[in-house]
């Protein structure tokens, strides 16, 4: 699963025939079918990772992984691929990611990028935190789509680094979304070491931002 833009998912919301304001639609957890529909209808997810509306974001976590190489990466709700795309070519990454949309994956795997592994998976159910060597996590506008967020970051190997977005706004998929850096700190903050948690405007839409947290998992 990942992050879908308020302006995005009207144009899709229009192509699927429901309502075209994300925000009379009642805001609720979707299932993967939800995404499979998105993921094949709309263009952005076709598009090189530098013309992805989240590239201004994915600079920023690119940037700090690269200055950790050599290092190995799992992703949580990986989608389409396009950050794998962005965070392998820059050399030096270990990398595996999955999603619960089979569309998704099934995207991401046709781009062939070498060295990555895609897989199916629902990050409450999967085994890939455990059977996948991994020294890092990524998990970008995931864990405001899911009730049981907080599951899934139990479920993180303690020591783990991880680096993890979610929005200010809300949408039809956001179960949650958090008003300031010090909301994501109050609801993540006991679940990691050193936590830092970082604003980001997004360039194309007045009033959007992501907060960027990122800190070592707690025992």
């Amino acid at each position: 699963m990942s992050g879908s833009h308020p302006s995005l998912m009207r144009r899709v919301a229009a192509k699927l025939g429901l309502a075209s304001d994300p925000w009379a639609i009642d805001a609720r957890e979707r299932a993967s079918g939800y995404y499979d529909s998105m993921y094949a209808e709309s263009e952005q997810y076709d598009r090189p990772y530098f013309r992805s509306h989240y590239y201004f974001l994915w600079t920023v976590i690119v940037d700090r992984i690269r200055r950790r190489r050599p290092v190995k990466v799992l992703e949580v709700g990986c989608g389409v691929g396009q950050f794998a795309e962005f965070l392998v070519a820059q050399g030096g990454v270990g990398y595996t990611g999955f999603d619960f949309s089979p569309q998704a994956i099934e995207k991401a795997r046709a781009k062939r990028i070498d060295g990555a592994r895609f897989e199916v998976g629902d990050a409450l159910e999967t085994d890939l935190f455990e059977t996948v060597e991994h020294d890092l996590l990524v998990c970008t506008e995931v864990l405001e789509h899911v009730e049981r967020d907080l599951d899934i970051v139990a479920r993180v190997r303690p020591g783990t680094r991880c680096l993890c977005t979610v929005p200010n706004f809300p949408y039809e998929s956001h179960v949650r979304h958090f008003a300031d850096a010090a909301e994501v700190e109050g609801r993540y903050g006991e679940s990691f070491d050193d936590l830092d948690v970082f604003t980001l405007e997004d360039p194309a839409h007045d009033g959007n931002r992501f907060f960027l947290f990122e800190g070592t998992k707690r025992a």
